[in-house]
C-alpha cells in the first residue's frame, strides 16, 4: 500500500525526495498555470493515496493517471506499478515501473520494485540487470548484493558464493547470509566450507537441533565421519526419541561398517516409528545400500519394504526398492512386476523405464520390451537409452531394418555411447555392411578401450576381422585384450581361439576353445568351432562328436548337417 505522503523513500538509503519538483518558469502566466497543474496533481495524488488506504487499488490508479496528465513524475508511476502488482496485473505493473526508472534512474527503490516485478514474470535476467545497476549506484546496498547473489546461484554459482562471502566480511553473524552461503557450498559439493558456515550458525544458536542435524549430515558428506558421529551421538544421548537423529546416526554407522552399533539402533528406531513410514523408508533404503557389502541385509530390507507396501500402496519409491531387491535376488520376473508398478505410479521416472526395459531384455520378453519402449520414447524423446533398448529388441527378434533405425537415432542423440556404437556396428556387421561396421567399431574404441563394454567391442571387431581373414595380427591383439579383461567369458575365449584357427595355429585354437566350452556357457557356434579345430588337428572322432553336440543345440543348422554328412570341414 502507498503511504499518504508526497515523499517516496529509498530502500536501504536515508535520502527522501519530493514526489514533485516544480519546474522553473520564465513567464508569469506559465508560472501560474504550472502552479495550478501542480495543485491539481497534488490533489489527485492525495485522492489516490486515500483510495489505496481503503484497498481500492483500481480507483487509486485512475487518480494517479490523472496526476500524470498534469505533471508526469517517477513517484506516480511507482505508485501505479505497486497498485497493479496488488491487482495481479504484472505486465502493466512492469510498464509503469519501467517509466518510474526511466524518469529517475538513480532511485534504488524504483529499481528494486522493477526487479521484483520481473521476478514475478519469470524474467530473471532482467531482474539481474536491475540488481547489478543497484549495486553499481550504491556499493554498500547489502540487500541488493544479497538479491543479486540469490539470482546468480543457478547460472553463476561461484560468483554468487563470492558475493555471499564478501557480505559475511561485513556481516559475520547475518543468519540469512550464512544459511545461503552454507547451502550453496553444499550444492557445489564444497562440504568443508558448508560445515564451517553451519558451525558458525550453531555458535549463534547452539540449541538448534535441526541445524545440528544439518551439520552432522554435512560432516558425513565431507568425509569427516568422526566429527559426524561425535555430534550425532551427543544429540542421541540428549534425546533418544529423536528419530531423525537416530536415522542419520544409523546411516553413518553403516557407512563406517559399524554394524554392531547400527543394527541395535535401527531395531530401537523401528519400534519408535511404527506410525512413521517416511523414517521406515529411510531405514529400508539404508539397508538396501548395504546389500552388495553384506547379503544378510537383503531380507531385512525386504521385510521393511513389504510392510511399507501396505502402508504406502501408491508410493512409487516402495516398489522401486522392492524391484531393486528382487533384482539382487535374481528374481527377474518379480522385479519386472515391481518396475511396471513404478512406471504406472510415476510415469515420468526415466530410470524406472530403463530398469523395466532392461528387465524385459534380460528375460527375453522382446515384445513387451518394444511396447514399453514405445511409451518411454514418447515420454523421453531426447533420451538415447530408450532408442538403444528398442534397437536391441528388434535385433534379438531378427529385424535388422527397424533395429538400425532405432540405433541410428540413439547414435544421433548420444554419439559417444559405446553400447550404441557397438550394437549398431554389430548389426551392420551381420548385414555384411562392413565399411559402416568397421567405421563404428573404430569410433567406439576411440571413445573407450578399457571398460567391459569396450571388451565386447574388441571381441566383436576381432571376430569380424578374423572371419574375413583381415588384419589377423590386430584381431589377435584385440582378442587377447578382451580375454585379459574377462578371462572366463566363453564368447571371448572362443573368439581368441577362432582367430588362432584362422592363423592356422590349431594348438592355441584348441586351448582357448576348450576353455570356452568348459565354462558351461558355450553356444552351438562355439561347440561347432571346437569340432572344426579337432578336424584340423586330425582328430575326426572328436570333430564329429562336437559337431553332433552343436547340431543338438541348433537343429536348424543345415550347413552343419551337411558338414556331418561329409565328415569333413
Amino acid at each position: 500500500m502507498i503511504g499518504a505522503s508526497f515523499f517516496v523513500g529509498c530502500s536501504g538509503s536515508k535520502e527522501i525526495t519530493p514526489a514533485y519538483e516544480k519546474p522553473q518558469q520564465k513567464n508569469v502566466a506559465r508560472d501560474r498555470m504550472a502552479e495550478l497543474n501542480h495543485d491539481r496533481a497534488v490533489q489527485h495524488f492525495i485522492d489516490g493515496v486515500t483510495l489505496d488506504a481503503k484497498d481500492q487499488y483500481a480507483e487509486a490508479i485512475l487518480e494517479y493517471q490523472e496526476v500524470l496528465q498534469y505533471e508526469p513524475n517517477a513517484a506516480t508511476y511507482y505508485a501505479i506499478s505497486r497498485d497493479y502488482v496488488l491487482l495481479g496485473k504484472m505486465l502493466r505493473a512492469s510498464e509503469a515501473a519501467r517509466n518510474a526508472v526511466n524518469l529517475d534512474s538513480t532511485r534504488i527503490t524504483y529499481r528494486e520494485n522493477l526487479a521484483t516485478i520481473y521476478l514475478s514474470l519469470f524474467q530473471q535476467d532482467l531482474a539481474i540487470q536491475q540488481y547489478e545497476t543497484i549495486v553499481g549506484i550504491d556499493s554498500t546496498a547489502t540487500s541488493g548484493w544479497f538479491n543479486l547473489a540469490r539470482l546468480y546461484e543457478q547460472k553463476r554459482p561461484l560468483k554468487a558464493l563470492a558475493i555471499y562471502e564478501k557480505l559475511l566480511d561485513g556481516n559475520p553473524d547475518d543468519w540469512d547470509i550464512l544459511l545461503q552461503t552454507a547451502e550453496l557450498c553444499g550444492t557445489l559439493a564444497r562440504y568443508d566450507d558448508a560445515a564451517k558456515y553451519f558451525k558458525r550458525m550453531l555458535e549463534i544458536d547452539p540449541s538448534n537441533r535441526a541445524l545440528q542435524r544439518q551439520l552432522a549430515e554435512t560432516y558425513s558428506k565431507a568425509g569427516k565421519m568422526d566429527d559426524a558421529i561425535k555430534l550425532l551421538e551427543a544429540m542421541h544421548e540428549e534425546d533418544q526419541n529423536d528419530v531423525q537423529v537416530s536415522a542419520i546416526l544409523g546411516e553413518v554407522y553403516l557407512d563406517r561398517g559399524q554394524y554392531q552399533k547400527a543394527l541395535p539402533l535401527y531395531q530401537s528406531l523401528l519400534k519408535l516409528v511404527k506410525t512413521n513410514p517416511e523414517i521406515k523408508l529411510r531405514i529400508g533404503v539404508a539397508y538396501v545400500g548395504q546389500i552388495q557389502r553384506d547379503s544378510t541385509f537383503t531380507d531385512k530390507a525386504k521385510e521393511i519394504f513389504e510392510q511399507l507396501e501396505a502402508e504406502l500402496p501408491n508410493d512409487f519409491r516402495v516398489y522401486w526398492y522392492l524391484g531393486v531387491i528382487a533384482t539382487s535376488q535374481k528374481k527377474d520376473s518379480l522385479a519386472g512386476t515391481y518396475f511396471e508398478r513404478v512406471t504406472s505410479l510415476d510415469e515420468k521416472n526415466a530410470e524406472a523405464w530403463w530398469f523395466l526395459g532392461s528387465n524385459y531384455f534380460d528375460r527375453g520378453e522382446f515384445q513387451k520390451l518394444l511396447k514399453s519402449m514405445d511409451r518411454a520414447r514418447t515420454l523421453f524423446p531426447s533420451d538415447s537409452r530408450f532408442f538403444m533398448l528398442t534397437g536391441l529388441g528388434y535385433s534379438r527378434l531378427g529385424q535388422p531394418a527397424p533395429a538400425i533405425q532405432m540405433l541410428e537415432q540413439s547414435y544421433k542423440l548420444n554419439p559417444k555411447d559405446i553400447n550404441t556404437l557397438g550394437q549398431l556396428a554389430l548389426t551392420y556387421d551381420g548385414l555384411k555392411r562392413w565399411n559402416e561396421s568397421d567405421s563404428l567399431y573404430e569410433e567406439a574404441l576411440k571413445v573407450d578401450s578399457t571398460s567391459a563394454a569396450a571388451a565386447t567391442i574388441l571381441n566383436n571387431y576381432g571376430y569380424s576381422l578374423a572371419g574375413r581373414g583381415l588384419q589377423l595380427q590386430r584381431a589377435l591383439n584385440m582378442g587377447l585384450k578382451a580375454v585379459a579383461m574377462e578371462p572366463n567369458n566363453a564368447s571371448y575365449l572362443d573368439t581368441l581361439g577362432w582367430i588362432y584357427f584362422m592363423m592356422s595355429n590349431y594348438a592355441e585354437a584348441q586351448r582357448y576353445i576348450v576353455k570356452a566350452v568348459a565354462t558351461g556357457g558355450a553356444s552351438a557356434e562355439v561347440t561347432e568351432h571346437l569340432g572344426d579345430v579337432y578336424f584340423k588337428l586330425g582328430d575326426k572322432d572328436n570333430a564329429l562328436e562336437f559337431w553332433h553336440r552343436a547340431l543338438n543345440m541348433d537343429k536348424a543348422n543345415q550347413a552343419l548337417k551337411e558338414k556331418i554328412e561329409r565328415g569333413s570341414f
